[in-house]
């Protein structure tokens, strides 16, 4: 189950850097803001899907806390990320730096994501390895 987790965050990773091409492709959209971002919403809902499903996935693959833990914050994350959206009122300035961190959430999401990655590796790698067994004397 913990490689079944590492390619779902594969997935994850792609699906941010999709991401990222759908918010500049809805800045530079012709039309109203709603329909610009209209494939950058759908897919931010697609991500907190996979989000919330990498926690189920983190806990069944009994990695511990930490694995899990991860996943979660990825979530939590991407949670923010839609309450940053939400809050911010364009046109205002308070609206425009409170969206700015909009920008800053979607880097901690890859950061958190990348960690949950590496740690899923890491763990993959030590069940690989056989310990060190003591030679009878």
């Amino acid at each position: 189950m913990l490689k079944f987790y590492r390619v779902w965050i594969g997935v994850l990773h792609a699906l941010i850097g999709i991401q990222f091409f759908l918010a500049g492709y809805g800045a530079l959209g012709t039309g109203s803001p709603d329909e610009s971002f209209s494939l950058h919403i759908m897919n931010g809902r697609v991500i907190a899907v996979v989000a919330l499903l990498g926690i189920l996935f983190a806990a069944l693959s009994r990695a511990g806390g930490k694995l899990t833990g991860l996943a979660a914050g990825v979530f939590g994350l991407v949670v923010l990320q839609s309450l940053i959206a939400l809050v911010s009122v364009a046109g205002t300035v308070p609206g425009q730096i409170i969206f700015g961190f909009h920008a800053i959430n979607a880097l901690m999401i890859m950061g958190v994501a990348e960690s949950s990655a590496r740690l899923a590796k890491r763990l993959i790698e030590e069940r690989r390895t056989p310990e060190a067994v003591p030679a009878a004397a």
